[in-house]
């Protein structure tokens, strides 16, 4: 008679050091996604944490009208002594959340539209690129301004012609992907299998557009935060009291001559976020191709 033997099967190890390793090496694979990367993080520090550390109320007024930079107001006050840091702090996170925002729901609206579009074809593809192009052929701008004088500025009325203003983008953007990722081998298989679409679209084509739709949403994060500034400085973007990047230029632009600082503080703002995200988004599309 034959002894039984027992064999031990070892569970499969995840490696988690080598996909923490690889994942560090596509991070510091391209200079421009390292200075992308850390200045978003200090962005994002600044924007949430800026209040504390300032210290000051950035709506109280004070005596110190247009002062300049000193110990206690580190970039100076405005017009009416309001510390010009601790307003800094509150428009930057009020322009980026309504970008941020804004470019979640369009990359999620432009997802689900563009692949619809792309995996389902005829009819649906037809009215749908139809409705595209004619959104496409009206500058954003133009839209953004006509919709908010009309209806009349806020924060939620800013976000959504935001959204509608670039949706059509996107949705152009993931149809083409789309299209690109159904001539591919292994959706032919899955069709043949008899999976449902819906699952196609989501375990087999979604997957392999996700780089390009991280680059597109961190540039469009850019693009929105440069139309808000830009409706804010027109008085149509986050209505006052709170202050916004654009709406501080515009409120500082009438001192520029005697308090320079009103204005070169939010409008540096602008340009180092604007240059951060963009940075960011240039640097994972070249960290991407690398791998590829």
């Amino acid at each position: 008679m034959t002894a039984a033997t027992t064999v031990t099967v070892a569970a499969p190890h995840r490696d988690r050091g080598g996909a923490l390793a690889g994942t560090w090496r596509f991070l510091c694979s391209d200079a421009s996604l390292v200075i992308g990367i850390a200045a978003c993080i200090a962005i994002g520090l600044f924007s949430l944490g800026g209040g504390w550390l300032v210290g000051l109320d950035p709506q109280k007024t004070g005596p110190d009208v247009l002062a300049a930079p000193s110990a206690v107001h580190l970039l100076g006050t405005d017009s009416v002594g309001r510390d010009v840091l601790a307003r800094l702090v509150l428009g930057a996170r009020s322009s980026l959340f309504v970008a941020v925002v804004a470019t979640i729901v369009t990359m999620v609206l432009g997802i689900a539209v563009g692949m619809a579009a792309g995996f389902f074809g005829r009819a649906t593809d037809w009215l749908t690129m139809r409705a595209v192009d004619i959104l496409l052929s009206i500058p954003p701008l133009l839209v953004a301004i006509t919709i908010l004088a009309a209806v009349g500025p806020s924060v939620l009325t800013l976000i959504i012609v935001l959204i509608v203003t670039y949706v059509p983008q996107v949705v152009r953007l993931v149809r083409a992907s789309t299209l690109q990722a159904t001539t591919r081998p292994f959706v032919d298989s899955a069709r043949i299998s008899g999976v449902n679409r819906l699952r196609i679209m989501w375990r087999h084509v979604l997957p392999n557009m996700r780089g390009v739709l991280i680059v597109q949403a961190t540039i469009t994060v850019a693009h929105m935060l440069l139309v808000e500034t830009v409706l804010s400085f027109l008085g149509l973007g986050v209505p006052p009291p709170a202050p916004s990047l654009g709406f501080m230029v515009s409120e500082g632009r009438q001192w520029m001559e005697i308090a320079p600082w009103t204005v070169l503080a939010p409008g540096g703002t602008i340009v180092l976020i604007v240059a951060a995200f963009t940075f960011l988004g240039h640097g994972l599309d070249s960290a991407l191709a690398k791998r590829t």
